[in-house]
């Protein structure tokens, strides 16, 4: 029993060198699964109320309906054309959940529209009305209502209807809602399918491609355990040889000889495993520690749970396995051979001949130390290699891309701990443009496809592509809320092509979206994969309405304190009557906006032909208020308000004044018959005035509007009212052929504004003629493109008011026009102005960030992300130094009785350390050459085998040359310093303390002056 328990019990200092090269190892792998792990669960934590396992699929009708499961609900999707404009219809089943349990987040209800009865579905009209329908089958006409307040699972442009209206129509595909509840943590995101509530199993599925690359670390641990271990144990076994000759020639049997070196590298890994799991475990703890104390926003408290347990006895077992393998493979020669040929020496003589050859391999080979050293070393250097280069590669979603990307950053809600949490105004990002910064609103919008996490921005694509310097490579820009552009490296990640059409589901709210990919752009590092939809699109799955998560800028935004107002509440426009008769008194309304994060009061002052007058006004954070100041109208003519360089005309007219509409026809045929209104200079029209023309004289009656025939004959004539002592005219020619036109007027309240305005249009039209006229009336201008036909009997007047949409960025005068059948009937101008003061505000109630949205999102939705990237540095830099020490420790070790023997023959320590530090470079420059060779050769597998995707940013291999030079001579630094630290002690003991018996050791005079490590 003696011999068994030497050989398994009886450890030297190398053997417990080898523990601590397993150590740490065990600890950086260790230490890192358990950060991630605890990640994961903090993730789950911060996003509880986000936590859905519903999917939705969409399939094509040409494949044939989908299967009916039991749990699953079929939405049929119908497309037809309505008034030219193609629309999606949903076939909505009777029996479909009212809410989608499953599909639920904590803030919103997965709901399905309902129809109500007596109509038919629901539509993206303001209130009950008839539609007909041209679908692939037919054509159905529908009573539809306006959607359901609050409910946005299905965006609003869709119709929403029974299914047998839809199979009316035409079915073209299917929506398949799975219902199944999914699990929780680490994977639990769907293989198929995109969830309805995406953003937390975006991150788990981001942190699950982390976890598996950094199996690649956990391979590259387990192969330098392979060596380092089979090192040691063939050492071992090599200075055990005279006593397993004599312990197998006394009747022991080889296998058992064998199995008692495999169960001792098995105990050697299973004690460096277990040390490895209580550093990497203390070693995490006090790092995020640290990171607390320095002020890091870290919220993670690392603990073992039951997942992280599995995958930590995972790679215990590895070791352990790999460990058992290594010293079988050692043992196995002395376990084999036969007993008679073990111990014998082996004498390596050199050549007489000092050839050139023979002289530079002189130079080259180690003096003290072994060749044997290069691959232990390389594969220590190899895993540090992979890792900081995997390291490398994941900064790219962490660290600020600001010079990349022309000095881009961000601006948040001012106090809002993450993008995510943050709300602005998208009309910002057009205050600052039209301020001379490029700017982009954007909306964080976190996606999962058949398992795929990936990244998608509400955002203008011409403002995203002005900010980031996006390319549009293939196809065309967005033009319609279901139309989106690529990156191409999302292209090549979700295999999507130009043309494809793409299933969005909800960010943080539940709901479905379809969107046509149109185009394919390319951009700087990771803003290339991302996939970018319209603002319209987004905002109701992930933000509120009209709200976006931050603003994007490339250029200088003014700081705090550059205007006198910093409350965050400006002025964005001023409105008032347009005419008023003299002795009037008026109103002017000034519009204020609180641009800022708290409630903002301040003084707005209004000035009118020399008087001044100033009222105070409150605003809630986000909120505007319209306070009025009054004047009187007291003298005639026209003249301005103002109030903060904005303004609105007024023009005072004499109470008795009368005018006929100058938009009435300048042009008609003979013999038409016109309706001519007579108005007061207000707008009110004038009962029993006189009206007359070529001689013929009528009255407007009660109704203030004269039915006047015209002259048979052509000619120029003047149209004549007069009333209350005054006169008005209006010229018309009498033309053959002349076409019979409506007349309209155009109004915009108020006349100018910033860029945050939203002005409203006023379109009356009119028809001035006897007979019915039918029309296709246009309104269009920046932010507004309607098409309407009407009929209008003879003499009608109807009016309608509306506000456009955006497209008034920047300062400037902007045209709105009406048109009926292509002819232009009215224009009115409108103008914005620029305005410092906006931006100021802007800037002092957002917090600005530099570097990319990216850096912060990510950080913001797992914690910090800069936390485990430091983490992986310093742990596999731990790895990287207590294994270069140990290798280098064995390596001297061996060597000890010839350092021993060179001091005790007058070397001095300094030349011993020399002598020792040119081994050390002819061993750590081929092996960390070998190592960087190896580490770039992993990774470009990786990347080929598209294995560098996280989080759906597709990460390259092509690593900057000045990062291979820093993991070339950092190789070689911690090689250097692991074997200084494993030379000192040698160095520093006395050196017959050096010559005892041991590990036996043969002097390079002895080998012919070839070093040995035996």
């Amino acid at each position: 029993m003696g011999y068994r328990n030497a050989i398994l019990f009886r450890w030297s200092r190398r053997d417990r060198l080898t523990v601590v090269v397993v150590a740490v190892t065990a600890a950086f792998l260790i230490g890192t699964i358990l950060l991630l792990f605890t990640a994961v669960t903090y993730s789950e934590t911060f996003a509880e109320p986000l936590a859905s396992s519903e999917t939705v699929t969409y399939h094509e009708a040409g494949d044939g309906p989908p299967p009916a499961e039991a749990n699953t609900t079929v939405l049929r999707v119908a497309r037809a054309s309505v008034n030219g404009s193609t629309v999606r219809v949903i076939g909505i089943p009777p029996d479909t959940p009212r809410v989608l349990i499953e599909g639920s987040a904590q803030w919103q209800e997965g709901r399905l529209p309902t129809i109500p009865e007596g109509v038919d579905g629901r539509a993206p009209v303001s209130r009950q009305r008839n539609r007909t329908l041209q679908g692939t089958n037919g054509t159905v006409g529908l009573t539809v209502v306006p959607h359901e307040q609050g409910i946005q699972f299905l965006p609003e442009q869709w119709y929403a209807t029974n299914v047998s209206t839809a199979e009316r129509l035409g079915v073209t595909g299917y929506f398949v809602i799975d219902h199944t509840p999914g699990g929780t943590g680490l994977g639990s995101v769907p293989a198929s399918g995109s969830p309805l509530v995406s953003a937390l199993l975006y991150v788990i599925g981001g942190l699950e491609q982390v976890l598996w690359a950094l199996s690649v670390a956990a391979a590259a641990g387990g192969l330098l355990v392979l060596i380092v271990v089979y090192s040691v144990t063939r050492m071992s076994v090599r200075d055990r040889l005279d006593a397993i000759r004599v312990i197998r020639s006394t009747g022991a049997p080889g296998w058992r000889v064998g199995l008692l070196f495999t169960v001792r590298a098995g105990l050697l890994v299973t004690a460096g495993v277990a040390l490895g799991y209580a550093v990497g475990l203390i070693t995490i703890k006090a790092l995020v520690n640290v990171a607390i104390y320095v002020g890091l926003p870290i919220a993670l408290d690392v603990s073992v749970t039951g997942q992280s347990a599995t995958v930590v006895g995972a790679v215990a077992g590895l070791f352990v396995l790999l460990g058992l393998a290594a010293g079988a493979l050692a043992a196995y020669s002395a376990a084999t051979r036969p007993p008679s040929s073990l111990g014998t020496g082996r004498t390596r003589g050199g050549q007489s001949a000092q050839t050139a050859l023979a002289r530079l391999r002189r130079v080259l080979s180690p003096t003290l130390l072994s060749w044997r050293s290069v691959v232990p070393t390389a594969a220590t250097l190899t895993v540090f290699g992979v890792t900081f280069l995997l390291v490398v590669s994941l900064a790219g979603l962490a660290s600020p891309l600001a010079g990349g990307a022309g000095g881009a950053g961000t601006i948040t809600e001012a106090g809002a701990p993450h993008p995510l949490n943050s709300r602005l105004d998208p009309d910002y990002a057009r205050v600052l443009r039209a301020n001379g910064t490029e700017a982009s609103a954007e909306i964080i919008y976190a996606q999962v496809s058949d398992g795929q996490p990936y990244m998608a921005r509400g955002a203008d694509y011409d403002a995203f592509s002005n900010v980031t310097g996006a390319t549009l490579v293939e196809g065309e820009r967005p033009d319609a809320y279901d139309e989106a552009v690529i990156g191409s490296d999302l292209a090549r990640t979700l295999d999507v092509s130009v043309g494809d059409t793409m299933t969005l589901s909800g960010s943080v709210k539940p709901g479905v979206r379809r969107v046509t990919v149109v185009g394919r752009f390319d951009a700087d590092r990771t803003l290339d994969d991302l996939l970018v939809i319209p603002l319209e699109t987004a905002s109701g799955l992930a933000t509120g309405r009209g709200q976006v998560h931050m603003i994007r800028v490339d250029g200088p935004v003014p700081t705090p304190g550059t205007t006198t107002n910093e409350t965050g509440a400006v002025v964005t426009g001023l409105s008032g009557p347009a005419r008023v008769t003299r002795g009037e008194s008026f109103n002017v309304t000034a519009t204020v906006r609180n641009v800022g994060s708290e409630r903002a009061t301040r003084d707005v002052t209004v000035r009118y032909r020399g008087e001044r007058k100033t009222t105070s006004v409150s605003v809630p954070p986000g909120g505007q208020r319209r306070p009025s100041v009054a004047f009187t109208a007291s003298e005639l003519g026209r003249a301005n308000a103002t109030a903060d360089g904005y303004r609105h005309a007024v023009t005072v007219v004499s109470p008795d004044a009368i005018t006929i509409p100058e938009q009435l026809p300048s042009r008609a045929p003979p013999e038409a018959v016109l309706y001519v209104p007579v108005l007061s200079e207000t707008g009110e029209r004038v009962p029993n005035a006189t009206v007359s023309v070529n001689g013929l004289e009528l009255e407007t009656g009660s109704k203030g509007v004269a039915i006047v025939p015209l002259p048979r004959s052509p000619g120029n004539y003047t149209i004549t009212a007069a009333a209350r002592g005054q006169t008005a005219t209006h010229d018309i020619a009498v033309v053959r052929g002349a076409e019979k036109q409506l007349y309209a007027q155009l109004s915009i309240t108020p006349e100018s504004g910033s860029v945050l305005t939203t002005p409203t249009l006023g379109v009356g039209l009119a028809n001035p003629w006897d007979e019915p006229m039918s029309r296709e009336i246009r309104v269009v201008g920046p932010g507004v493109s309607r098409n309407r036909s009407v009929y209008m009997p003879p003499g009608n007047v109807t009016e309608t008011r509306f506000s456009p949409g955006s497209g008034r960025g920047q300062p400037g005068t902007y045209t709105y026009r009406v048109t009926a059948n292509g002819t232009t009937l009215a224009t009115a101008d409108y103008q914005v102005t620029g305005d410092r003061r906006l931006v100021s505000a802007v800037a002092s109630n957002g917090a600005y960030a530099s570097g990319t949205p990216i850096e912060r999102s990510i950080e913001g939705v797992f914690g910090n992300v800069q936390l485990i990237l430091g983490v992986l540095i310093a742990l596999s830099a731990l790895s990287t130094v207590g294994s270069t020490t140990a290798t280098f420790a064995q390596a001297v070790h061996a060597r000890r009785q010839a350092i021993g023997i060179h001091r005790s023959t007058g070397a001095t320590q300094w030349r011993v350390l020399r002598t020792i530090l040119g081994d050390i470079a002819r061993i750590a420059v081929p092996a960390t050459t070998l190592a960087l060779a190896l580490s770039v050769a992993v990774l470009q597998f990786m990347e080929n085998a598209g294995y560098l995707v996280f989080f759906g940013f597709r990460l390259t291999a092509r690593t900057p040359p000045s990062v291979l030079g820093g993991i070339f001579f950092g190789g070689i630094a911690l090689a250097t310093f692991g074997a200084l630290v494993a030379t000192l002690p040698y160095l520093a003991a006395a050196p017959v303390s050096l010559l005892g018996s041991g590990d036996r050791t043969r002097t390079p005079e002895d080998d012919g002056g070839t070093p040995s490590d035996d």
